[in-house]
């Protein structure tokens, strides 16, 4: 299964969810409506929570480099703008590296 695929199947199952919560709202089910929401709150604040995570540690790597008076190479900032799979993100640190 390719990464587009599960992406896909990802977001149907969301969707999904959305609207059965949609439609419990809709029928007064207050409690399975807020339940959803409650849910998508929490997966959302994991992913921030791991996002800001990556972030710190690169920060740290890039203090040490700047510490040890140097910086990424050439080479090392294209592997690791190539490792982003968020295409937008990757497209955004091409152009404010060039």
């Amino acid at each position: 299964m390719t990464t587009a695929t599960t992406d896909l199947r990802a977001q149907l199952v969301e969707l999904t969810a959305e609207r059965d919560a949609l439609r419990a709202q809709l029928a007064g089910d207050l409690p399975q409506a807020t339940r959803w929401l409650q849910r998508k709150v929490w997966r959302q604040a994991a992913e921030l929570d791991r996002l800001n995570r990556r972030v710190t540690s690169q920060r740290f790597v890039l203090r040490t480099l700047a510490e040890l008076g140097r910086s990424l190479t050439a080479e090392e900032h294209r592997a690791a703008r190539d490792a982003v799979t968020n295409v937008e993100l990757r497209d955004r640190i091409a152009i404010d590296a060039g």
